[in-house]
């Protein structure tokens, strides 16, 4: 079943110095449970894709959009940005219950929901604390357990492991591995990185540079279930790596020549 139907998009920004074309006929779909990465490079318009199938360019009116983006069959999106975007003043359980206080559930309900969500992001025992006591990765695990207990049809990620180190981004690309296992969720997840969007995706996505288009798709073959370590010792991971930089090693070389 088809969750979200893209087709021939075309994004423009008005700006005091003119048009800019962000998106130029991007088309593709997404289906009932895949997790899609999309991977291209810097100013491609990944973070204004991502914004326009969560509906939020239609509230802009410096936007020009042509062409489709429909969403089926799904009731709610969650949206996991970069930066975590959590309350300074709620404590992490009061964080991830937001979105079911705002749907009128009764308070023992969204805590009971949020504790269990908590704790598949391996936070049980942090409930209580406030967000500036918790670590970058720590702050993330919450933001998703919040895009979660709204029991979204569909997760939007835009680069939400970017700012973290090395190590803490290996450990939560696992548990993002772990949590889509579990719930089945369909994901589409933005990513500078090519070994992460190789890794957690069924598909990855190269979009060119801007004006961003699909440039190609690839389909993931590496064996289930994954993990961030093991994936990137199997030959298909080293042939997907080196096919997908080629391509987005001519896009960035293009877009330098273009804008020297």
């Amino acid at each position: 079943m088809e969750r979200v139907s893209v087709e021939d998009l075309n994004v423009s920004y008005i700006s005091s110095t003119g048009k800019i074309d962000a998106l130029q006929n991007v088309s593709f779909k997404v289906y009932d449970g895949e997790f899609v990465t999309m991977v291209g490079p810097s100013g491609c318009g990944k973070t204004t894709l991502l914004n326009a199938i969560a509906g939020l360019l239609s509230f802009r009116k410096d936007v020009l959009i042509k062409g489709t983006t429909i969403v089926q069959n799904v009731r709610s999106i969650g949206y996991v940005f970069q930066r975590d975007a959590l309350l300074p003043w709620r404590t992490v359980i009061e964080n991830v219950a937001l979105g079911l206080e705002v749907k009128g559930v009764s308070r023992e309900k969204r805590m009971s929901t949020a504790l269990g969500f908590l704790r598949m992001v391996g936070l049980e025992g942090y409930e209580g604390r406030y967000p500036h006591e918790l670590s970058a990765g720590m702050r993330q695990r919450v933001a998703l357990a919040r895009a979660l207990a709204y029991d979204p049809e569909l997760i939007l990620m835009d680069e939400p492991l970017g700012s973290l180190d090395a190590q803490t981004r290996t450990i939560l690309q696992d548990e993002l591995l772990t949590i889509h296992k579990r719930t089945r969720k369909t994901m589409v997840m933005v990513t500078h990185d090519i070994a992460e969007a190789i890794i957690l995706g069924d598909r990855v996505l190269v979009m060119s540079s801007r004006p961003g288009r699909i440039k190609s798709e690839y389909k993931v073959e590496l064996p289930k279930p994954r993990s961030a370590l093991n994936s990137r010792l199997d030959p298909e991971f080293n042939r997907l790596y080196r096919l997908i930089w080629d391509g987005l090693k001519e896009e960035i070389q293009a877009e330098q020549l273009s804008h020297p």
